[in-house]
């Protein structure tokens, strides 16, 4: 585990994965999910490769069937640290026998999470080190404390867009795939989601595409207290609590890519928003999170 500290705040990130296992605000607030394994063991996963179930269990790249466990194996590998500063630390994995079986790339995944002013960001750089173009899809999934202070409730807090939007939530299909879609009612402003267990227990996971926003805030919908999270190159967004538990966390995803669709090819070039990268290219992409 890696503990940073900066101006009061700290962080503490974990080797496997490069997952962020808390973060503590200069007021004292704990903003990561506990990662409660009675509930949910994760606490903000990096999803690479892939994100979501394969169809069928595999997915065809080039001509080579692939079997990639769900959401990649980037949250299964122990990372290395590259470099650290007093306000971040980078941590990188590379191919390596297990990850060629599934994935036949030569390449450099790096995490980099560091402090900003009143918060922090977490940002991916993927490297091409392959002698042809790789394709990949890639996201966050952060689980943040909600509600964030002692008597509140979950249904006190809201998620409120940038913009207005008219939204569709994606469905999924018993073998996890998305099949379909639903409106989605984000009141009369049409930019504020009411949090509401009952939801997630019936829906399992909020996916939006094509949002007009690359910001959102969750804040108590009395007093507006909360989180800002931003997503400036991310396409899509995934709002996720995991069902039945009534846990006080709320995942918000920002992904570049999106799990299997019911009535997609298998390729994995044909995925919709995912990224090619041209030989000896680089991509990057994050989030941030802020408080308010």
């Amino acid at each position: 585990m890696i503990h940073l500290e900066k101006d009061g705040a700290s962080m503490d990130i974990a080797l496997l994965g490069a997952e962020m296992r808390a973060y503590k605000s200069v007021d004292g607030k704990d903003c990561i999910w506990s990662g409660n394994p009675d509930v949910w063991k994760s606490t903000a996963p990096v999803l690479f490769p892939a994100i979501g179930f394969m169809k069928n269990g595999t997915v065809t790249i080039g001509t080579k069937p692939c079997q990639l466990p769900k959401h990649g194996f980037a949250k299964f590998k122990n990372f290395t640290v590259t470099e650290q500063g007093d306000d971040f630390v980078i941590l990188t994995i590379s191919e390596d026998e297990e990850t060629k079986k599934v994935y036949p790339f030569d390449f450099a995944l790096s995490v980099m999470h560091r402090f900003t002013k009143n918060g922090f960001e977490t940002r991916y750089i993927v490297e091409n080190h392959s002698s042809r173009t790789m394709p990949f899809v890639i996201g966050g999934h952060p689980g943040l404390t909600c509600p964030m202070n002692e008597g509140e409730a979950f249904s006190d807090y809201v998620l409120r867009f940038e913009k207005p939007e008219t939204p569709l939530t994606t469905l999924s299909t018993p073998e996890h795939l998305i099949g379909g879609t639903e409106a989605v009612d984000l009141g009369e402003d049409q930019r504020t989601l009411s949090l509401r267990y009952e939801d997630f227990d019936r829906l399992d996971t909020y996916i939006f595409k094509g949002l007009n926003s690359r910001m959102v805030e969750l804040v108590h919908k009395d007093t507006g207290h909360g989180l800002r999270f931003s997503f400036p190159e991310m396409e899509v967004l995934a709002v996720w609590t995991m069902p039945d538990k009534h846990a006080p966390y709320l995942c918000i995803e920002p992904w570049q890519g999106l799990p299997a669709l019911e009535d997609e090819t298998g390729r994995f070039e044909d995925k919709p928003y995912h990224v090619e990268l041209n030989i000896g290219q680089t991509y990057s992409c994050g989030y941030r999170v802020e408080f308010i």
